[in-house]
């Protein structure tokens, strides 16, 4: 065995074996002098040791040198992250055996994997700059911290979009499925103003159609998880309430605009839980109750089904917004128009023609019946401009939603 190289830390050895050579690394400190085998040669092909949890050798073919992704004394790829990711995310299951070479197409044959050497190069400089992109936004977000602090510092404020490709890649269904409807359209603001770019009508039509597409199932999306959590929960009304006083108009695009209904003289002492104006400038009142509220009781005397006493009152109440919007319309007209104005706007123009009430409550898991489902399904429709929504139902009515638009 020769020595052939010197480090200043390690003496590296050859041994010939039959058509071969076998390289071997000792460390200078070592009073043992033990040697570690490296790599095989035998030709052009290099058989290089690799402690990896599944791949225990990398062998490169058609070389007349060791190429440099790898360190020649051993220890792996030059690449901390191509070395970890090799040595601790394969697992045995996946490939046991790396092979790199110079021509051959890079593809996976049962357990081993054939990589080229220049498309491993393509991935490093594309790993090497991400990196660096990496660091100068570091370096971005400590000044621009820096001078947010104490303006006296001398950084100029910088944007953190110097790395395109970066962006580019982290524009997937992923991304999308972690933002919230104020940061799509946050994006969707940039993403209009940058087709304007190539003064196209076409596309700025196209992008801004898709953009619509998308924060409207994203909106949908979070709506539904929210209002089933509710669902499950069979929670408060006031929960109820705050839900569909945020919500409404997103899920509901028949209503442009809320109405705190408390500032407007009604003559009664009771409020609708919400008030709506839809697109025509018409009034709808909202009540909502438990979606475990009891809905219908059986009368055994004349073998028939009616309200329960609790949905009873709601709809004596609901009728009775309705009443005292018919008999004071203009003046109720005139007092929206009024609080609503604005220095820019003269206020909304509502019209008090035959409101609608809507009366949110129960469920349809207390109809279990063919008999309790027909007799609800007379009750409510019985109702003269109330209507009565049970909250799986309006679920339903989402989801559908949510599936029409996917498909549009």
């Amino acid at each position: 065995m020769n020595q052939i190289q010197e480090t200043k830390s390690l003496l590296i050895f050859e041994e010939i074996k039959g058509s071969s050579k076998l390289i071997y690394r000792q460390h200078k400190e070592d009073e043992t002098e033990e040697k570690v085998f490296i790599y095989k040669v035998t030709g052009d092909t290099y058989e290089y040791e690799f402690d990896g949890d599944a791949i225990k050798k990398i062998v490169f073919e058609g070389f007349s040198d060791l190429p440099g992704i790898i360190i020649h004394y051993g220890y792996g790829f030059q690449e901390k992250s191509l070395q970890n990711f090799f040595k601790y995310r394969i697992t045995g299951d996946q490939i046991n055996k790396l092979v790199i070479t110079q021509d051959s197409t890079s593809r996976k044959s049962r357990k081993t994997l054939y990589l080229r050497l220049d498309e491993l190069e393509d991935l490093l400089s594309e790993i090497n700059k991400e990196q660096r992109a990496c660091n100068d936004t570091k370096k971005i977000l400590i000044k621009n911290y820096l001078v947010k602090v104490n303006p006296s510092f001398s950084f100029d404020h910088q944007e953190t979009n110097n790395n395109k490709k970066l962006i580019l890649r982290n524009l997937n269904q992923k991304l999308i499925d972690q933002l919230t409807a104020d940061e799509i359209e946050t994006i969707g603001k940039f993403y209009i103003n940058a087709a304007q770019k190539y003064k196209r009508a076409d596309l700025i039509k196209r992008m801004s159609f898709g953009l619509q597409k998308n924060a409207q199932i994203l909106t949908l999306q979070e709506i539904i998880a929210k209002y089933e959590t509710l669902l499950d929960s069979n929670s408060a009304e006031s929960e109820w309430q705050s839900f569909f006083d945020e919500y409404i108009t997103l899920f509901d695009t028949r209503y442009a605009h809320k109405l705190d209904y408390k500032n407007i003289a009604t003559g009664i002492t009771k409020y609708p839980d919400l008030v709506l104006v839809d697109i025509y400038g018409y009034i709808d009142f909202y009540e909502l109750k438990k979606s475990g509220m009891p809905l219908i009781k059986y009368d055994s005397s004349h073998k028939t089904w009616y309200w329960t006493k609790d949905v009873a009152m709601v709809i004596s109440q609901a009728s009775d917004y309705l009443q005292k919007a018919k008999e004071n319309g203009l003046s109720y007209s005139s007092t929206i128009k009024k609080i609503t104005a604005t220095e820019e706007h003269d206020g909304l123009e509502v019209n008090i023609i035959n409101p609608r009430a809507i009366i949110v409550a129960g469920n349809s898991k207390m109809l279990n019946s063919e008999l309790k489902r027909d007799h609800f399904k007379n009750l409510r429709e019985s109702l003269k401009d109330i209507e009565f929504v049970l909250y799986d139902e309006l679920l339903d009515r989402l989801k559908n939603l949510l599936d029409s638009i996917k498909l549009g």
